[in-house]
């Protein structure tokens, strides 16, 4: 059984808000909003593969704190989640707080664990920079690179269709990427040397899924995102749900 630890891509949604008057301001609703959840569906379906899914919100109380905590996982994906939130502890007026979270999940992966980024507004180095993995022990594990400052985005809403170099490659052999709809934006992120660059953007030739090894582990960079507004039309792929089952089976070792 492959054990994964999904973490970010959820939201509180608060609204409809009405304001009738300076005096009559009223919230008629409030829901979670979990964006990842065909992506879990999609894992779930394997019958090999087993999720926990954790919040922002909750990550930044549960995350594992440990090498030893995280090596219950098979694979750690991060996705839309800043690195503060991993980072730092709702104890706050203790000191010390606790272990380096972003410490133990890049021993982890050296220790054979399995890490892959996916992009977003708080991926690599993100929507004005806040998402702030550059620099960490997090980057250190990727097979990438975040820019050294200020905002990595790079929108396209005319589309950014995706160019796969290795067409032999577990993760994407036999999956038809000529068909794949475009990405409405992404991250620029910089391969490492050493690393492999499975696909890149047709356009600018951007890496965009990118993997390697770090010590005894494997990690990967996947610079769109999987899920609304960037992946809007991707998350509705045929092939979706396999792309990322394949994702998880490569990290984990078993392809």
């Amino acid at each position: 059984m492959i054990k994964v630890l999904y973490v970010g891509d959820a939201a509180g949604v608060l609204g409809p808000t009405y304001i009738a008057s300076p005096f009559n301001v009223e919230n008629k609703g409030f829901s979670i909003h979990i964006w990842c959840q065909p992506v879990l569906d999609a894992l779930n379906e394997d019958p090999g593969i087993e999720v926990d899914h954790l919040t922002n919100w909750d990550a930044y109380r549960d995350f594992p704190k440990t090498p030893e905590d995280f090596a219950r996982y098979n694979v750690v994906i991060l996705s839309d989640v800043e690195s503060e939130v991993l980072l730092l502890y709702p104890e706050w007026t203790q000191a010390p707080m606790g272990p380096n979270r972003l410490k133990s999940l890049r021993d982890y992966t050296a220790n054979g664990g399995g890490l892959c980024m996916n992009g977003g507004w708080s991926s690599f180095s993100g929507r004005f920079g806040t998402a702030a993995y550059q620099g960490t022990p997090v980057e250190e594990a990727l097979p990438v690179n975040c820019i050294p400052a200020g905002d990595d985005r790079v929108e396209t809403p005319e589309g950014t269709w995706v160019e796969v170099l290795d067409k032999d490659h577990p993760i994407t052999k036999g999956i038809p990427w000529d068909e794949c709809p475009c990405f409405l934006g992404y991250n620029r992120i910089i391969a490492k040397e050493g690393s492999h660059i499975i696909a890149r953007t047709k356009e600018t030739n951007d890496p965009f899924i990118v993997t390697g090894n770090f010590g005894k582990g494997r990690s990967m960079a996947f610079a769109s995102d999987i899920s609304p507004h960037w992946a809007v039309a991707f998350q509705k792929w045929e092939h979706y749900g396999e792309i990322f089952r394949r994702i998880v089976r490569w990290l984990a070792g078993e392809i």
